[in-house]
């Protein structure tokens, strides 16, 4: 994975400030069909150049492209909810 991805944030509306980080290029019909149902209608809330040192809000940009690098998303969980990576570490 190059150092700079574009990422497509969306969000579900299922879960509240849960959002799903994925590579630009992929389609959400690709997504595992457990992840989609947990999350509901997406729908797109910001397009992003993500690069290892990005600071976001609650997570670095080196965290989304490790997640993305190993499951093809990352998915940020409301404040005090583990993420879907947090069994990998």
């Amino acid at each position: 994975m190059s150092a700079a991805v574009n990422i497509r944030v969306l969000a579900g509306k299922r879960k509240p400030d849960t959002y799903l980080f994925i590579p630009s290029e992929t389609e959400t019909e690709d997504l595992p069909a457990q992840l989609l149902s947990l999350l509901g209608e997406l729908r797109e809330v910001i397009t992003l150049v993500i690069t290892p040192e990005k600071q976001l809000a609650r997570c670095t940009g080196a965290e989304v492209l490790e997640g993305v690098a190993k499951a093809g998303y990352y998915l940020q969980m409301p404040p005090g909810e583990r993420t879907r990576h947090d069994d990998d570490h």
